[in-house]
């Protein structure tokens, strides 16, 4: 649903345009009054020292506050919205209630088998995210020009690892409107700028309305509802004792970023199959820390998700963003099993992923224009949503899996490795 609504008819495009140009004009607005708001993608942007200071000297209980009924997660490095994120509802089903109209899809799978239908539909929809990320006052020209002068040669040959072994079938197709997938530099370059950009309008139940602060909103959201679901699991860890946190697929590091900030005593630990993601990852990372005269407790490697080659019970908590619905089922298994092992006795399995069960989700499927656009940067689209993720939980060996709704859009999913586990 990133860009469906630019696909249906050019009224609808008309109107999310003003959209995106009341969110320019607020933008401008707030750039004004305050001149050090970054516009550069999030993933640049360093944490204060004196913030990053603040947060170690307490505890994760002690950096949360209450506001309006709801804990509330304080920021990790990003701008910070100006109303408090209201708690998230539990009413949508763990599973897809309404299959998607089994006509629409069979057509739009036929019709992406014709190549050139297919490939103008994933232009069409890449174009639409720079379009969106420019409005929302994203600099990409200047941005992708600066990174393109790095030396990106030496820093990939960095990345790779021996230990990742090869790259399964499903990981080598095109997704996200690349070509190559994740296999690429324009991929790894874009991300940061991407993220902004697809969730700008994530926090909107219509998906019209662009805030740049969205890709904050949503991650924050995700660690306010892990944490407010930890809180209610027996044996699941207090958050200022969690000491190490693994991020499955953490492409750019962005995800890590902000679990970084969600759990202030851990060590990160970001796992991704693709060295461009790492690569990019790393020189993020690097000008951070440079920036703010401070190392991050962020290791990014380059592994496989389903076979890590990591120790056995040496993880408190295991976070998977925004990743599942890139996979085949037998995939999202597979890990799901892998994190089972390198959790400790009552370490946590926490996922965040878009909800098919969601008004937002369901309107994709009501029409051909929508479901065409977002197809075709999601080719694992249909295995994810006919998931039962909470029985693939339950079949890997976690027990409890919990589940809240922590945007109009999103879910997120906490689940436990049993106490008595060995």
């Amino acid at each position: 649903f990133h860009t469906f609504r630019d696909f249906k008819f050019p009224t609808l495009w008309t109107s999310g345009h003003a959209s995106a140009f009341r969110a320019r004009s607020t933008f401008k607005s707030e750039r004004a009054a305050a001149p050090n708001l970054a516009i550069t993608p999030a993933c640049a942007i360093p944490v204060q020292a004196n913030q990053r200071s603040a947060m170690q000297a307490t505890t994760q209980l002690e950096r949360l506050i209450k506001a309006n009924g709801c804990w509330k997660v304080q920021p990790f490095g990003r701008r910070i919205p100006a109303k408090p994120l209201r708690a998230a509802s539990t009413s949508s089903p763990p599973v897809l209630s309404s299959p998607p109209n089994p006509v629409l899809t069979t057509l739009v799978e036929a019709l992406f088998k014709f190549p050139p239908l297919f490939n103008t539909a994933r232009d069409k929809a890449r174009a639409m995210i720079i379009k969106r990320g420019e409005a929302i006052g994203l600099d990409w020209n200047a941005t992708m020009a600066n990174l393109q002068q790095q030396d990106w040669e030496a820093r990939f040959k960095d990345a790779q690892d021996p230990l990742a072994g090869g790259y399964p079938s499903y990981y080598t197709q095109s997704f996200h409107a690349y070509k190559e997938g994740n296999l690429c530099w324009d991929a790894a370059l874009e991300f940061c700028l991407s993220t902004e950009s697809v969730h700008a309008p994530v926090m909107d139940p219509d998906n019209k309305k662009l805030d740049p602060k969205g890709d904050y909103q949503l991650r924050s959201s995700y660690g306010r509802c892990m944490l407010q679901l930890m809180s209610g699991m027996p044996g699941a860890p207090e958050p200022a004792t969690v000491q190490n946190v693994l991020d499955v697929g953490c492409a750019a590091g962005v995800s890590s970023q902000a679990l970084c900030e969600l759990f202030p005593a851990a060590h990160i630990t970001g796992v991704d199959l693709s060295p461009y993601m790492i690569a990019v990852g790393r020189y993020h990372q690097q000008q951070r820390e440079q920036s703010s005269g401070q190392k991050e407790p962020v290791t990014l490697l380059h592994r496989k998700a389903e076979d890590t080659k990591l120790p056995a019970g040496s993880f408190d908590v295991v976070s998977m963003c925004l990743v599942a619905h890139e996979l085949p089922q037998h995939a999202t298994r597979d890990i799901l099993k892998e994190a089972y092992r390198l959790l400790r006795p009552g370490g946590v399995m926490a996922i965040m992923e878009m909800n098919p069960n969601s008004p937002a989700f369901q309107r994709i499927f009501s029409n051909v224009f929508a479901y065409t656009a977002f197809k075709s940067t999601e080719p694992w689209l249909m295995d994810y949503i006919t998931l039962d993720l909470h029985g693939a939980m339950t079949d890997a060996g976690f027990e409890q899996p919990q589940q809240t709704e922590n945007s109009p859009k999103h879910r997120a999913v906490v689940a436990l490795k049993p106490v008595s586990a060995s």
